[in-house]
């Protein structure tokens, strides 16, 4: 099967969309219900949560979300405090979706194969050593 890399993002990004997720899961909700709670179109989520695509969350978004799960803040997203600032890139198969039946559709989903630190180095440590 084919391994597939994302481009780079930042592991902070990647965690907040793990957490988000999984609390929408845990509220029962589908990837449209949260897009329509968060005020945004019905296909914004899944984007969000999507490997293949760019849109990610931002700080606006979190003030929403916060809203949305009512959470305190930050800590309730990163309940192992912030992660490290590195850019990271996920390696992903594509795998099929299932019907209700159980039967595989022709719409697939991805599974991560694994995660990595990319090569770039990362905005703070470039900062740096700048004047």
């Amino acid at each position: 099967m084919e391994i597939f890399e994302s481009k780079s993002i930042y592991r902070i990004e990647y965690e907040l969309i793990k957490k988000v997720k999984e609390l929408r899961l845990e509220n029962g909700w589908s990837q449209t219900v949260l897009s329509d709670k968060m005020g945004f179109a019905e296909t914004f989520v899944g984007k969000c949560e999507s490997i293949e695509q760019p849109e990610k969350y931002n700080l606006r978004h979190l003030v929403i979300l916060s809203a949305v799960f009512n959470v305190k803040g930050l800590n309730d997203f990163f309940p192992n405090g912030l992660p490290e600032d590195e850019l990271i890139k996920i390696r992903y198969k594509k795998v099929p979706k299932l019907k209700a039946d159980g039967t595989a559709s022709k719409l697939s989903d991805s599974e991560i194969v694994e995660i990595v630190v990319a090569e770039e180095e990362t905005k703070s440590k470039s900062n740096k050593g700048k004047s």
